[in-house]
Protein backbone atom coordinates (compact mmCIF):
# COMPACT_ATOMS: atom_id res chain seq x y z
CA UNK A 1 0.00 0.00 0.00
CA UNK A 2 1.29 3.51 -0.89
CA UNK A 3 1.71 5.72 1.63
CA UNK A 4 -0.24 8.93 1.82
CA UNK A 5 2.30 12.06 2.47
CA UNK A 6 0.77 14.82 4.44
CA UNK A 7 3.03 17.72 4.33
CA UNK A 8 3.43 20.26 6.92
CA UNK A 9 4.45 17.41 9.32
CA UNK A 10 7.94 17.62 8.61
CA UNK A 11 8.02 21.42 10.43
CA UNK A 12 6.54 19.87 13.55
CA UNK A 13 8.86 17.07 13.49
CA UNK A 14 12.00 19.56 12.62
CA UNK A 15 10.29 22.10 15.86
CA UNK A 16 10.04 19.10 18.25
CA UNK A 17 13.61 17.27 18.04
CA UNK A 18 14.91 21.11 17.67
CA UNK A 19 13.56 22.25 21.09
CA UNK A 20 15.39 18.79 22.33
CA UNK A 21 18.66 19.67 21.09
CA UNK A 22 18.36 23.28 22.36
CA UNK A 23 17.75 21.24 25.64
CA UNK A 24 20.28 19.12 25.59
CA UNK A 25 23.13 21.95 24.98
CA UNK A 26 21.05 25.13 26.82
CA UNK A 27 20.07 23.13 29.47
CA UNK A 28 19.74 26.34 32.05
CA UNK A 29 18.19 28.68 29.17
CA UNK A 30 15.67 26.18 28.16
CA UNK A 31 15.09 24.58 31.02
CA UNK A 32 11.81 22.72 29.91
CA UNK A 33 12.90 21.53 26.01
CA UNK A 34 12.34 18.48 26.91
CA UNK A 35 8.56 18.50 25.82
CA UNK A 36 9.75 18.31 22.88
CA UNK A 37 9.97 14.39 23.71
CA UNK A 38 6.22 15.16 23.80
CA UNK A 39 5.79 16.31 20.23
CA UNK A 40 7.92 13.40 18.72
CA UNK A 41 5.83 11.09 20.98
CA UNK A 42 1.92 12.56 19.42
CA UNK A 43 3.93 12.65 16.29
CA UNK A 44 5.15 9.24 15.95
CA UNK A 45 1.63 7.23 17.81
CA UNK A 46 0.16 9.60 14.69
CA UNK A 47 1.64 8.70 11.95
CA UNK A 48 1.99 4.51 12.85
CA UNK A 49 -1.66 4.62 13.91
CA UNK A 50 -2.56 6.65 10.45
CA UNK A 51 -0.77 3.96 8.53
CA UNK A 52 -2.16 0.87 10.04
CA UNK A 53 -5.43 1.79 9.98
CA UNK A 54 -5.05 3.06 6.24
CA UNK A 55 -3.97 -0.83 5.59
CA UNK A 56 -6.57 -2.33 7.48
CA UNK A 57 -9.14 -0.15 6.21
CA UNK A 58 -7.82 -0.97 2.56
CA UNK A 59 -7.07 -4.50 2.65
CA UNK A 60 -8.47 -5.91 6.19
CA UNK A 61 -5.59 -7.00 7.77
CA UNK A 62 -1.91 -5.99 8.58
CA UNK A 63 1.56 -7.31 7.27
CA UNK A 64 2.56 -7.52 10.29
CA UNK A 65 6.17 -8.83 8.69
CA UNK A 66 6.72 -6.51 6.57
CA UNK A 67 5.61 -3.83 9.15
CA UNK A 68 8.36 -5.08 12.02
CA UNK A 69 10.97 -5.51 9.00
CA UNK A 70 10.35 -1.57 7.86
CA UNK A 71 10.16 -0.90 11.84
CA UNK A 72 14.07 -2.58 12.49
CA UNK A 73 15.59 -1.14 8.79
CA UNK A 74 14.20 2.59 10.07
CA UNK A 75 15.73 2.04 13.59
CA UNK A 76 18.20 0.11 14.20
CA UNK A 77 21.12 0.91 11.31
CA UNK A 78 21.80 4.32 13.09
CA UNK A 79 21.64 3.29 16.82
CA UNK A 80 24.09 0.47 15.66
CA UNK A 81 26.06 2.57 14.36
CA UNK A 82 26.13 5.56 16.81
CA UNK A 83 27.38 3.13 19.35
CA UNK A 84 30.26 1.46 17.04
CA UNK A 85 31.25 4.96 16.50
CA UNK A 86 31.08 6.26 20.23
CA UNK A 87 33.05 3.13 21.75
CA UNK A 88 35.85 3.93 19.51
CA UNK A 89 35.95 7.46 20.41
CA UNK A 90 35.48 6.02 24.23
CA UNK A 91 38.90 4.72 23.97
CA UNK A 92 40.63 7.99 23.97
CA UNK A 93 38.09 9.75 26.50
CA UNK A 94 37.99 10.56 30.28
CA UNK A 95 37.36 7.24 31.92
CA UNK A 96 34.76 9.20 34.11
CA UNK A 97 32.16 8.93 31.10
CA UNK A 98 32.53 5.46 30.90
CA UNK A 99 31.65 4.25 34.40
CA UNK A 100 28.85 1.21 33.74
CA UNK A 101 30.06 2.05 29.97
CA UNK A 102 28.69 -2.25 29.09
CA UNK A 103 25.36 -1.54 30.96
CA UNK A 104 24.67 1.33 29.22
CA UNK A 105 25.93 -0.43 25.66
CA UNK A 106 23.79 -3.19 26.67
CA UNK A 107 20.81 -0.93 27.50
CA UNK A 108 20.77 0.88 24.15
CA UNK A 109 21.45 -1.93 21.95
CA UNK A 110 18.41 -3.95 23.16
CA UNK A 111 16.05 -0.89 23.91
CA UNK A 112 15.75 -0.69 27.19
CA UNK A 113 17.53 2.38 28.65
CA UNK A 114 14.74 3.59 29.87
CA UNK A 115 14.16 1.66 32.78
CA UNK A 116 17.83 1.25 32.63
CA UNK A 117 17.62 4.77 33.92
CA UNK A 118 14.81 4.53 36.36
CA UNK A 119 16.68 1.41 37.94
CA UNK A 120 20.09 3.80 38.37
CA UNK A 121 17.70 7.05 39.47
CA UNK A 122 19.49 8.62 36.35
CA UNK A 123 18.27 11.80 34.34
CA UNK A 124 19.79 14.43 32.10
CA UNK A 125 20.18 16.36 35.30
CA UNK A 126 20.99 13.71 37.65
CA UNK A 127 24.35 12.00 37.64
CA UNK A 128 27.65 13.59 38.45
CA UNK A 129 28.97 12.95 34.56
CA UNK A 130 26.34 12.93 31.97
CA UNK A 131 25.53 9.36 30.28
CA UNK A 132 26.68 8.65 26.88
CA UNK A 133 23.56 6.39 25.79
CA UNK A 134 20.99 8.05 28.01
CA UNK A 135 19.14 10.05 25.20
CA UNK A 136 18.35 6.80 23.94
CA UNK A 137 15.44 6.22 26.49
CA UNK A 138 13.14 8.13 23.80
CA UNK A 139 13.97 5.74 21.11
CA UNK A 140 13.54 2.71 23.57
CA UNK A 141 10.21 4.07 23.92
CA UNK A 142 9.28 4.35 20.68
CA UNK A 143 10.39 0.81 20.24
CA UNK A 144 8.14 -0.36 22.68
CA UNK A 145 4.74 1.06 21.00
CA UNK A 146 6.19 0.13 18.00
CA UNK A 147 6.07 -3.62 18.82
CA UNK A 148 2.64 -3.36 20.85
CA UNK A 149 0.56 -1.09 18.93
CA UNK A 150 0.14 -2.92 15.66
CA UNK A 151 -0.89 -6.17 17.60
CA UNK A 152 -3.62 -4.02 19.53
CA UNK A 153 -4.95 -2.81 16.59
CA UNK A 154 -5.03 -6.35 14.65
CA UNK A 155 -6.68 -7.72 17.71
CA UNK A 156 -9.05 -4.99 18.08
CA UNK A 157 -10.18 -5.01 14.08
CA UNK A 158 -10.81 -9.20 14.33
CA UNK A 159 -12.51 -8.78 17.62
CA UNK A 160 -15.15 -6.61 15.52
CA UNK A 161 -15.54 -10.29 13.46
CA UNK A 162 -18.19 -9.66 10.57
CA UNK A 163 -20.08 -6.66 12.63
CA UNK A 164 -22.42 -4.73 10.28
CA UNK A 165 -20.18 -1.35 9.05
CA UNK A 166 -17.22 -2.92 10.73
CA UNK A 167 -14.45 -0.57 9.82
CA UNK A 168 -17.33 2.04 11.15
CA UNK A 169 -17.95 0.15 14.08
CA UNK A 170 -13.78 -0.49 14.73
CA UNK A 171 -13.27 3.20 14.29
CA UNK A 172 -15.50 4.47 17.11
CA UNK A 173 -14.49 2.09 19.78
CA UNK A 174 -11.12 2.03 18.51
CA UNK A 175 -11.11 5.94 19.54
CA UNK A 176 -12.96 5.59 22.42
CA UNK A 177 -10.49 3.11 23.50
CA UNK A 178 -7.29 5.98 22.97
CA UNK A 179 -9.40 8.09 24.93
CA UNK A 180 -9.93 5.80 27.96
CA UNK A 181 -5.84 4.96 27.50
CA UNK A 182 -5.02 8.53 27.30
CA UNK A 183 -6.80 9.13 30.41
CA UNK A 184 -5.54 6.84 32.55
CA UNK A 185 -1.99 7.10 31.32
CA UNK A 186 -1.97 10.67 31.98
CA UNK A 187 -3.66 10.20 35.66
CA UNK A 188 -1.18 7.90 36.30
CA UNK A 189 1.37 10.64 35.39
CA UNK A 190 -0.68 13.08 37.34
CA UNK A 191 -1.31 11.11 40.72
CA UNK A 192 2.20 9.77 41.11
CA UNK A 193 3.85 13.40 40.53
CA UNK A 194 1.55 14.44 43.39
CA UNK A 195 1.82 11.63 45.67
CA UNK A 196 5.55 12.47 45.21
CA UNK A 197 6.60 9.09 42.93
CA UNK A 198 9.94 8.75 41.60
CA UNK A 199 10.73 11.10 39.47
CA UNK A 200 12.33 9.59 37.21
CA UNK A 201 9.93 6.48 36.70
CA UNK A 202 7.42 9.27 35.84
CA UNK A 203 9.61 11.02 33.02
CA UNK A 204 11.07 7.35 31.73
CA UNK A 205 8.68 4.91 31.95
CA UNK A 206 6.01 3.65 29.38
CA UNK A 207 3.35 3.38 31.38
CA UNK A 208 3.11 6.96 31.70
CA UNK A 209 5.10 8.01 28.78
CA UNK A 210 2.57 5.95 26.13
CA UNK A 211 -0.40 8.79 26.86
CA UNK A 212 1.27 11.02 24.19
CA UNK A 213 1.33 7.99 21.92
CA UNK A 214 -2.12 7.91 22.79
CA UNK A 215 -3.24 11.32 22.00
CA UNK A 216 -1.50 10.65 18.18
CA UNK A 217 -3.35 7.37 17.62
CA UNK A 218 -6.80 9.17 18.53
CA UNK A 219 -5.64 12.11 16.07
CA UNK A 220 -5.20 9.42 13.25
CA UNK A 221 -8.45 7.77 13.86
CA UNK A 222 -10.34 10.95 13.94
CA UNK A 223 -9.07 11.85 11.09
CA UNK A 224 -9.70 8.91 9.04
CA UNK A 225 -13.19 8.62 10.61
CA UNK A 226 -14.22 12.00 10.13
CA UNK A 227 -14.04 14.67 7.59
CA UNK A 228 -13.53 18.44 8.94
CA UNK A 229 -12.61 22.10 7.63
CA UNK A 230 -9.62 23.28 6.59
CA UNK A 231 -7.72 25.05 9.65
CA UNK A 232 -5.98 28.83 9.21
CA UNK A 233 -2.90 27.24 8.27
CA UNK A 234 -0.18 29.60 9.71
CA UNK A 235 -2.00 31.40 12.85
CA UNK A 236 -2.38 27.71 14.14
CA UNK A 237 0.82 26.74 13.82
CA UNK A 238 2.86 29.76 15.04
CA UNK A 239 0.65 30.26 17.40
CA UNK A 240 1.29 26.70 18.70
CA UNK A 241 4.77 26.74 18.19
CA UNK A 242 5.30 30.15 20.39
CA UNK A 243 2.92 28.69 22.98
CA UNK A 244 4.93 25.70 23.19
CA UNK A 245 8.24 27.52 22.93
CA UNK A 246 7.51 29.67 26.17
CA UNK A 247 6.38 26.68 27.88
CA UNK A 248 9.62 25.41 27.72
CA UNK A 249 10.93 28.50 29.08
CA UNK A 250 9.37 28.39 32.15
CA UNK A 251 9.29 24.93 32.87
CA UNK A 252 11.55 21.92 34.75
CA UNK A 253 12.35 18.57 35.29
CA UNK A 254 11.27 19.22 38.97
CA UNK A 255 8.67 21.44 38.51
CA UNK A 256 5.40 18.99 39.39
CA UNK A 257 3.34 21.64 37.33
CA UNK A 258 5.30 19.97 33.98
CA UNK A 259 4.25 16.44 34.41
CA UNK A 260 0.50 17.77 35.79
CA UNK A 261 -0.29 20.30 33.15
CA UNK A 262 2.26 20.83 30.79
CA UNK A 263 2.52 17.50 29.22
CA UNK A 264 -1.51 17.06 28.71
CA UNK A 265 -1.23 20.47 27.04
CA UNK A 266 1.63 20.07 25.25
CA UNK A 267 0.26 16.36 23.88
CA UNK A 268 -3.17 18.39 23.03
CA UNK A 269 -1.38 21.36 21.10
CA UNK A 270 0.67 18.84 18.93
CA UNK A 271 -2.64 17.33 18.19
CA UNK A 272 -3.86 20.16 16.79
CA UNK A 273 -0.98 20.82 15.21
CA UNK A 274 -0.92 17.45 13.40
CA UNK A 275 -4.93 18.62 12.85
CA UNK A 276 -4.17 21.83 10.86
CA UNK A 277 -1.38 20.36 9.02
CA UNK A 278 -3.52 17.21 7.36
CA UNK A 279 -6.42 20.14 7.04
CA UNK A 280 -3.34 21.38 4.46
CA UNK A 281 -2.12 18.44 3.82
CA UNK A 282 -1.70 19.70 -0.03
CA UNK A 283 0.11 22.77 0.78
CA UNK A 284 3.13 22.54 -0.72
CA UNK A 285 6.12 22.39 1.91
CA UNK A 286 9.53 23.52 0.63
CA UNK A 287 11.89 21.31 -0.74
CA UNK A 288 15.02 21.91 2.03
CA UNK A 289 12.17 21.45 5.08
CA UNK A 290 11.66 18.14 3.72
CA UNK A 291 15.03 16.83 3.52
CA UNK A 292 16.11 18.55 6.24
CA UNK A 293 13.35 16.36 8.22
CA UNK A 294 15.00 13.18 6.80
CA UNK A 295 18.27 13.60 9.12
CA UNK A 296 16.35 14.52 12.09
CA UNK A 297 16.58 10.36 13.05
CA UNK A 298 20.79 10.53 12.52
CA UNK A 299 21.37 13.92 13.78
CA UNK A 300 19.36 13.21 16.94
CA UNK A 301 21.29 9.80 17.46
CA UNK A 302 24.87 11.25 17.34
CA UNK A 303 24.42 15.12 18.58
CA UNK A 304 24.64 14.00 22.42
CA UNK A 305 27.61 11.61 23.13
CA UNK A 306 29.51 13.64 21.09
CA UNK A 307 28.83 17.40 23.17
CA UNK A 308 28.73 14.76 26.26
CA UNK A 309 32.41 14.17 25.19
CA UNK A 310 33.25 17.33 23.74
CA UNK A 311 31.94 19.78 26.81
CA UNK A 312 33.98 17.54 28.86
CA UNK A 313 37.09 18.36 27.41
CA UNK A 314 36.45 22.13 26.02
CA UNK A 315 34.51 25.10 26.85
CA UNK A 316 30.72 25.30 25.55
CA UNK A 317 31.37 27.11 22.44
CA UNK A 318 34.06 24.68 21.10
CA UNK A 319 32.29 22.06 22.39
CA UNK A 320 28.91 23.36 20.01
CA UNK A 321 31.13 23.66 17.33
CA UNK A 322 32.80 20.12 17.55
CA UNK A 323 29.29 18.90 17.96
CA UNK A 324 28.10 20.44 14.89
CA UNK A 325 30.97 19.24 12.85
CA UNK A 326 31.38 15.86 14.28
CA UNK A 327 27.44 15.48 14.09
CA UNK A 328 27.27 16.77 10.31
CA UNK A 329 29.92 14.35 9.36
CA UNK A 330 28.55 10.98 11.10
CA UNK A 331 25.27 12.13 9.72
CA UNK A 332 26.39 11.89 6.39
CA UNK A 333 28.22 8.98 6.65
CA UNK A 334 25.33 7.07 8.09
CA UNK A 335 22.49 8.02 5.97
CA UNK A 336 25.03 7.94 2.98
CA UNK A 337 26.91 5.03 3.81
CA UNK A 338 26.46 2.65 6.69
CA UNK A 339 22.57 2.68 6.64
CA UNK A 340 22.15 1.52 2.54
CA UNK A 341 25.38 -0.80 3.50
CA UNK A 342 23.09 -2.58 6.39
CA UNK A 343 19.52 -2.61 4.75
CA UNK A 344 20.83 -3.54 0.69
CA UNK A 345 20.43 -0.37 -1.08
CA UNK A 346 22.98 0.96 -3.49
CA UNK A 347 25.81 3.03 -2.06
CA UNK A 348 25.05 6.44 -3.67
CA UNK A 349 26.82 10.05 -3.24
CA UNK A 350 26.14 11.73 -6.13
CA UNK A 351 28.21 14.67 -4.97
CA UNK A 352 31.52 12.67 -4.78
CA UNK A 353 30.23 10.42 -8.13
CA UNK A 354 30.46 7.49 -5.76
CA UNK A 355 28.34 4.25 -6.79
CA UNK A 356 28.84 0.78 -5.25
CA UNK A 357 26.45 -2.31 -4.31
CA UNK A 358 28.25 -4.99 -2.82
CA UNK A 359 27.31 -8.52 -2.66
CA UNK A 360 25.19 -9.77 -0.49
CA UNK A 361 27.80 -11.98 1.28
CA UNK A 362 29.96 -8.87 1.66
CA UNK A 363 27.19 -6.78 3.44
CA UNK A 364 26.75 -9.53 5.88
CA UNK A 365 30.48 -9.80 6.20
CA UNK A 366 31.10 -6.76 6.93
CA UNK A 367 27.40 -6.07 9.41
CA UNK A 368 28.82 -9.83 11.02
CA UNK A 369 32.55 -8.19 11.97
CA UNK A 370 30.66 -4.72 12.90
CA UNK A 371 28.93 -6.38 15.05
CA UNK A 372 32.21 -8.62 16.93
CA UNK A 373 33.99 -5.41 16.51
CA UNK A 374 31.43 -2.46 18.48
CA UNK A 375 30.85 -5.54 21.49
CA UNK A 376 34.56 -6.24 21.48
CA UNK A 377 35.21 -2.32 22.35
CA UNK A 378 32.36 -2.17 24.36
CA UNK A 379 33.66 -4.71 26.40
CA UNK A 380 37.26 -3.45 26.70
CA UNK A 381 36.09 0.14 27.13
CA UNK A 382 33.87 -1.58 30.60
CA UNK A 383 37.14 -3.37 31.64
CA UNK A 384 39.36 -0.33 31.45
CA UNK A 385 37.05 2.12 33.20
CA UNK A 386 36.95 2.86 36.94
CA UNK A 387 34.01 1.58 39.28
CA UNK A 388 32.92 4.98 40.08
CA UNK A 389 33.16 8.67 38.63
CA UNK A 390 36.02 10.41 40.23
CA UNK A 391 34.05 13.27 41.81
CA UNK A 392 31.93 10.30 43.17
CA UNK A 393 34.93 8.21 44.32
CA UNK A 394 36.54 11.40 46.04
CA UNK A 395 32.66 11.84 48.19
CA UNK A 396 32.91 8.16 49.52
CA UNK A 397 36.83 8.73 50.50
CA UNK A 398 35.81 11.95 52.16
CA UNK A 399 32.88 10.42 53.87
CA UNK A 400 34.99 7.34 54.97
CA UNK A 401 37.50 9.93 56.21
CA UNK A 402 34.45 11.52 57.78
CA UNK A 403 33.39 8.67 59.85
CA UNK A 404 36.99 7.51 61.02
CA UNK A 405 37.41 11.38 62.26
CA UNK A 406 33.60 10.97 64.09
CA UNK A 407 34.81 7.77 65.84
CA UNK A 408 38.04 8.75 66.95
CA UNK A 409 36.37 12.61 68.87
CA UNK A 410 33.55 10.01 70.34
CA UNK A 411 36.40 7.77 71.61
CA UNK A 412 38.35 10.78 73.28
CA UNK A 413 35.02 12.76 74.48
CA UNK A 414 34.26 9.42 76.23
CA UNK A 415 37.53 9.03 77.70
CA UNK A 416 37.67 12.53 79.03
CA UNK A 417 33.89 12.29 80.20
CA UNK A 418 35.03 8.86 82.51
CA UNK A 419 38.34 10.98 83.17
CA UNK A 420 37.07 14.45 84.48
CA UNK A 421 35.20 15.32 87.73
CA UNK A 422 32.19 16.36 88.05
CA UNK A 423 33.06 20.32 88.51
CA UNK A 424 35.36 19.79 85.36
CA UNK A 425 31.71 18.21 83.76
CA UNK A 426 29.93 21.12 84.84
CA UNK A 427 32.55 23.78 83.38
CA UNK A 428 32.17 21.50 80.20
CA UNK A 429 28.68 21.66 79.65
CA UNK A 430 28.61 25.66 80.31
CA UNK A 431 30.99 25.52 77.29
CA UNK A 432 28.95 26.50 73.81
CA UNK A 433 28.86 23.67 71.48
CA UNK A 434 28.18 23.84 67.59
CA UNK A 435 26.94 20.82 65.78
CA UNK A 436 26.85 21.31 61.73
CA UNK A 437 24.39 18.42 60.02
CA UNK A 438 24.32 18.35 56.27
CA UNK A 439 25.18 16.36 53.11
CA UNK A 440 27.77 15.62 50.76
CA UNK A 441 28.38 19.17 50.17
CA UNK A 442 29.96 19.91 53.37
CA UNK A 443 31.47 16.79 53.48
CA UNK A 444 34.64 18.03 51.62
CA UNK A 445 35.84 20.94 53.74
CA UNK A 446 34.49 19.09 56.73
CA UNK A 447 38.34 18.47 58.48
CA UNK A 448 39.24 21.79 57.45
CA UNK A 449 35.74 23.64 59.10
CA UNK A 450 36.58 21.52 62.10
CA UNK A 451 40.20 22.45 62.39
CA UNK A 452 39.12 26.44 62.17
CA UNK A 453 35.98 26.69 64.12
CA UNK A 454 36.49 26.22 67.83
CA UNK A 455 33.90 23.47 69.31
CA UNK A 456 32.12 22.31 65.62
CA UNK A 457 31.22 19.00 65.24
CA UNK A 458 30.35 17.71 61.95
CA UNK A 459 27.81 14.86 61.44
CA UNK A 460 27.48 14.77 57.52
CA UNK A 461 26.43 11.94 55.09
CA UNK A 462 26.39 11.60 51.01
CA UNK A 463 22.78 12.21 49.67
CA UNK A 464 20.94 12.83 52.99
CA UNK A 465 17.86 14.48 52.38
CA UNK A 466 16.08 17.63 54.33
CA UNK A 467 13.08 15.46 54.94
CA UNK A 468 15.58 13.62 57.69
CA UNK A 469 17.17 16.37 59.62
CA UNK A 470 13.97 16.69 62.46
CA UNK A 471 14.70 12.58 62.98
CA UNK A 472 18.54 13.66 63.23
CA UNK A 473 18.07 16.47 65.71
CA UNK A 474 15.98 14.49 68.26
CA UNK A 475 18.40 11.48 67.86
CA UNK A 476 21.17 13.60 68.22
CA UNK A 477 19.78 15.14 71.57
CA UNK A 478 18.99 11.93 73.07
CA UNK A 479 22.29 10.57 72.64
CA UNK A 480 23.48 13.84 74.05
CA UNK A 481 25.50 14.81 70.61
CA UNK A 482 23.69 17.81 69.94
CA UNK A 483 25.46 21.54 70.19
CA UNK A 484 23.85 24.57 71.71
CA UNK A 485 23.37 25.51 68.38
CA UNK A 486 23.00 23.25 65.60
CA UNK A 487 23.40 24.49 61.71
CA UNK A 488 21.09 22.89 59.17
CA UNK A 489 22.96 22.27 56.33
CA UNK A 490 20.96 20.15 54.14
CA UNK A 491 18.99 20.55 51.22
CA UNK A 492 20.34 19.85 47.64
CA UNK A 493 18.63 16.50 47.94
CA UNK A 494 15.08 17.89 48.73
CA UNK A 495 12.56 15.85 47.49
CA UNK A 496 9.51 16.84 49.64
CA UNK A 497 7.96 20.10 50.29
CA UNK A 498 11.05 22.39 51.91
CA UNK A 499 9.14 24.05 54.13
CA UNK A 500 7.45 21.87 55.80
CA UNK A 501 10.51 19.71 55.69
CA UNK A 502 11.73 23.13 57.79
CA UNK A 503 9.04 23.33 60.07
CA UNK A 504 9.73 19.49 61.32
CA UNK A 505 13.03 20.65 62.11
CA UNK A 506 12.04 23.67 64.29
CA UNK A 507 9.71 21.68 66.12
CA UNK A 508 12.12 18.89 66.85
CA UNK A 509 14.91 21.55 68.20
CA UNK A 510 14.83 21.45 71.46
CA UNK A 511 14.19 24.27 73.87
CA UNK A 512 17.34 26.12 75.06
CA UNK A 513 19.28 25.33 71.13
CA UNK A 514 20.10 28.53 68.56
CA UNK A 515 18.99 27.26 64.75
CA UNK A 516 21.31 28.08 61.54
CA UNK A 517 20.00 27.64 58.00
CA UNK A 518 22.40 27.46 55.22
CA UNK A 519 21.06 28.16 52.00
CA UNK A 520 21.48 25.79 48.69
CA UNK A 521 23.09 26.18 45.75
CA UNK A 522 22.77 24.30 42.73
CA UNK A 523 24.20 25.63 39.52
CA UNK A 524 22.62 22.52 37.09
CA UNK A 525 19.43 24.88 37.94
CA UNK A 526 17.91 27.98 37.85
CA UNK A 527 18.11 30.75 40.95
CA UNK A 528 17.12 31.07 43.80
CA UNK A 529 16.93 27.14 44.73
CA UNK A 530 13.36 26.49 46.13
CA UNK A 531 15.10 25.51 49.39
CA UNK A 532 16.67 28.64 49.84
CA UNK A 533 13.11 30.70 49.41
CA UNK A 534 11.52 28.53 52.51
CA UNK A 535 14.70 29.17 54.46
CA UNK A 536 14.23 32.57 54.05
CA UNK A 537 10.64 32.83 54.67
CA UNK A 538 10.99 30.13 57.69
CA UNK A 539 14.12 32.74 59.20
CA UNK A 540 11.73 35.36 59.42
CA UNK A 541 9.66 33.22 61.50
CA UNK A 542 11.34 32.51 64.33
CA UNK A 543 14.04 34.53 66.49
CA UNK A 544 16.60 31.87 67.39
CA UNK A 545 16.70 31.47 63.68
CA UNK A 546 19.73 32.41 61.69
CA UNK A 547 20.54 32.70 58.24
CA UNK A 548 23.68 31.50 56.29
CA UNK A 549 23.22 32.77 52.76
CA UNK A 550 25.65 30.48 51.02
CA UNK A 551 23.21 30.22 47.45
CA UNK A 552 24.05 34.20 47.56
CA UNK A 553 27.98 33.94 47.92
CA UNK A 554 28.56 31.30 45.36
CA UNK A 555 26.30 33.11 42.65
CA UNK A 556 28.80 35.88 43.04
CA UNK A 557 31.39 33.29 42.77
CA UNK A 558 31.31 30.73 39.82
CA UNK A 559 34.90 30.23 40.27
CA UNK A 560 34.32 28.09 43.95
CA UNK A 561 32.84 25.49 41.03
CA UNK A 562 35.26 24.99 38.27
CA UNK A 563 36.35 21.45 37.41
CA UNK A 564 33.22 19.84 39.58
CA UNK A 565 29.65 19.38 39.39
CA UNK A 566 27.91 22.70 39.99
CA UNK A 567 27.01 21.55 43.20
CA UNK A 568 30.44 20.76 45.57
CA UNK A 569 33.26 22.71 45.57
CA UNK A 570 35.78 20.02 46.76
CA UNK A 571 39.68 21.21 46.56
CA UNK A 572 38.98 25.05 46.55
CA UNK A 573 40.29 26.53 49.45
CA UNK A 574 38.87 29.98 48.84
CA UNK A 575 35.27 28.10 48.74
CA UNK A 576 36.38 26.73 51.96
CA UNK A 577 37.91 29.85 53.47
CA UNK A 578 34.49 31.68 52.45
CA UNK A 579 32.70 28.81 54.09
CA UNK A 580 34.71 29.27 57.31
CA UNK A 581 34.03 32.33 57.49
CA UNK A 582 30.28 32.51 56.43
CA UNK A 583 30.15 29.92 59.58
CA UNK A 584 31.78 32.12 61.63
CA UNK A 585 29.60 35.45 61.30
CA UNK A 586 26.49 33.18 61.40
CA UNK A 587 27.36 31.40 64.68
CA UNK A 588 28.25 35.48 65.79
CA UNK A 589 24.96 36.30 64.84
CA UNK A 590 22.96 33.89 66.32
CA UNK A 591 24.94 34.69 69.98
CA UNK A 592 22.93 37.42 69.70
CA UNK A 593 19.68 36.22 69.28
CA UNK A 594 17.67 34.22 71.99
CA UNK A 595 17.23 30.63 72.05
CA UNK A 596 14.25 28.57 71.22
Amino acid sequence: MKKEKINGLSIIRLYGIGIILLYHIFRKFLPGGFIGVNIMFVLSGFLVTFHLLGEIYESSSLDLGGYYKKRFLRIFPGLFFMLLTISVLAIFINKDYTVDYFDQFLASFSFTTNYYEILSGGSYEAQFVDHLFVHTWFLAIEVHFYLIWPLVINFLYRLMGKAENRIKTFSNYFLLINLALYALTSLLTIGMTLVGGQRSFVYFSDFTRFSSFFMGAMVACFVRRFSFRQIPYKKFTYGLGIIILLMSLGLSYDNDLTYILAFPLVDIMTGLGILTAYSNRRRKEHPMISKAARFTYPIYLIHWPIYVIASGHFGTLTAIILTIIGSSIWVMMEYYIFDPLFVGKKVRIASLGITFDPKAKTRIGTVAVSFAFAFAVAGGVAYASEDMVSLEKDIWVKSLNHDISTIRKDKKSLDELLAKTDKELEGKISQMNITAIGDSIILGPSEYLEENISNLSINAEKSRQLEVGAELIRNMENEGRLGDIVVMALGTNSVEDPYTSLKNIVEALPEGKRLILVTCYDGRYPSPHPVSVAMEKIAKEYDFISLMDWEKESLAHPEYYEGNDQVHFYGHMDAYDAYKNMLNDAIKEALQKNSK
